[in-house]
């Protein structure tokens, strides 16, 4: 999977009592993996947390905000999208590693198996 980006800065979409509804494009669809990855990541304060933000597939990153609080939500988002690739990148690298260490035993074995046959009739 390639690094997840934010594209450009947040967009606005909506305010209601002064709450604003923001939009984050990224660079492509997140598979589910590092949706959790992000939605675990931290740092987290009361104001600003993972799990207040919907991964939309169509539209990105969407989050709601007060004015005060916006980039804190941006540096947050950041640090979070991060976190999520290197999650990522980390579980993907030890589920290679994993698959190399079978294979190496698969292989080991089949020569085991190989030279027992070649040996059994002596």
């Amino acid at each position: 999977m390639d690094k997840i980006t934010r594209i450009g800065p947040p967009e606005a979409i909506n305010v209601a009592d002064g709450i604003y509804s923001f939009v984050s494009r990224l660079n492509e669809t997140p598979a589910g993996h590092w949706i959790y990855a992000f939605r675990m990541a931290r740092p987290v304060t009361l104001d600003v947390d993972p799990e207040r933000v919907v991964v939309d597939p169509q539209q990105g990153l969407l989050f709601e905000s007060e004015e005060s609080l916006v980039l804190s939500w941006i540096n947050h988002i950041d640090l979070w999208i991060s976190a999520a690739n290197k999650q990522v990148a980390d579980d993907e690298a030890t589920e290679e590693k994993r698959r190399a260490e079978a294979h190496a035993r698969d292989e080991r074995d089949l020569l085991l198996k190989q030279m027992n046959d070649k040996i059994k009739r002596f």
